[in-house]
């Protein structure tokens, strides 16, 4: 709720038809694998393809986030210089469904150290 608050969410589910359904985490990092773990359970999302983009900066997640939903995937954040735990995990659990990644901006958005974690985790 100090992202979106309460009322925010109260006025949605009191104006738009259907269930108003809140996605977090205690960091945005948690609440990206929240929301694309509900995009793959509950709007046919997949896995293969997954994105990670830097959580220390918003454009390029902004930016990916349409292409992903476009190519029916989903999208993960990390830091800059350290594979987030989180995401990590996220990725050894789903890693059968993975095929194809992409990362989204340079290394100076992802480290190489952190592509190398992940295609590590997914070998």
């Amino acid at each position: 709720t100090g992202v979106v608050s309460q009322a925010i969410e109260d006025g949605l589910a009191a104006s738009v038809p259907g269930e108003v359904t809140r996605l977090a985490g205690p960091t945005r990092y948690e609440t990206a694998v929240e929301v694309a773990t509900y995009g793959v359970d509950e709007a046919h999302l997949r896995w293969n393809g997954v994105a990670l983009a830097t959580g220390e900066n918003f454009p390029d997640a902004l930016a990916g986030g349409p292409l992903q939903g476009k190519k029916g995937s989903v999208m993960l954040l990390t830091h800059t210089a350290v594979l987030t735990a989180s995401t990590g995990q996220v990725l050894e659990d789903e890693k059968r469904d993975i095929a194809k990644v992409r990362f989204l901006g340079g290394p100076g958005a992802i480290a190489e150290a952190v592509r190398g974690d992940v295609r590590a985790i997914l070998e």
